[in-house]
C-alpha cells in the first residue's frame, strides 16, 4: 500500500491527489490511501479521508510500503522517525499550492535523506522503484538507519529549543 499525505495547509494539493489516483487507476502502482486535506478532488480509485488523527497517520505510515508526502517538515520527519524514506512532493506556489516555495527549498536541502519529486511524471517511477532508490542511498547517505538517526537529532534540537523558552 502507498500512503499519501498532503498535510493540513488550506490550499488544495489537487495535482498530487490526481496523479496518485491516475497511477492507481492505470495499474502503475498498488492501492493507495490518501489524506486529501483541503484538496477539491475526491479520488475515484483510492481510499481517502480529508483529515486523519496522529495515531491513524502513524499507523498508515507504518503499514505503507511507500510514504508519499508533501514538503511539510512535520510530515517528512514523522515518516523518517518511523524508519521510512519518504517520497517528498513539495507544494509549489506556481500551481497555487502554497504561498511560496519554502517546501521546495526544504526538500532540496534534505534530498540526501529522502526521494524528492518535483514534477508529476517522476512520481510513478519513484514509487515503483522506491526500494532500489533507498538501497542506492546506502546506510551512510540515507535509508532507514540514517532516517532514524536524523529524526533523533531533530527531536533533540526541538527539545532544546522548547527548553530555552
Amino acid at each position: 500500500m502507498v500512503f499519501v499525505t498532503v498535510g493540513t495547509h488550506e490550499d488544495p494539493f489537487d495535482r498530487l491527489v490526481a496523479e496518485i489516483d491516475r497511477l492507481v487507476a492505470a495499474g502503475d502502482i498498488e492501492d493507495a490511501y490518501i489524506q486529501t486535506g483541503y484538496s477539491k478532488l475526491a479520488p475515484a480509485h483510492c481510499r481517502h479521508d480529508k483529515m486523519i488523527g496522529f495515531d491513524a497517520m502513524q499507523a498508515a505510515m507504518k503499514a505503507a510500503r511507500v510514504v508519499v508526502t508533501h514538503g511539510g517538515p512535520a510530515s517528512i520527519m514523522q515518516a523518517l522517525a518511523l524508519g521510512k524514506v519518504p517520497v517528498v512532493v513539495p507544494r509549489q506556489s506556481r500551481h497555487g499550492e502554497h504561498v511560496d516555495d519554502h517546501q521546495c527549498r526544504f526538500a532540496r536541502r534534505i534530498a540526501d535523506r529522502v526521494i524528492v519529486v518535483m514534477e508529476m511524471p517522476e512520481l510513478g517511477p519513484a514509487i515503483r522503484d522506491h526500494a532500489a532508490r533507498v538501497e542506492a542511498m546506502g546506510p551512510s547517505a540515507g535509508g532507514p538507519e540514517r532516517a532514524r538517526a536524523f529524526a533523533e537529532k531533530l527531536d533533540a534540537l526541538c527539545a532544546s529549543l522548547v527548553a530555552r523558552r
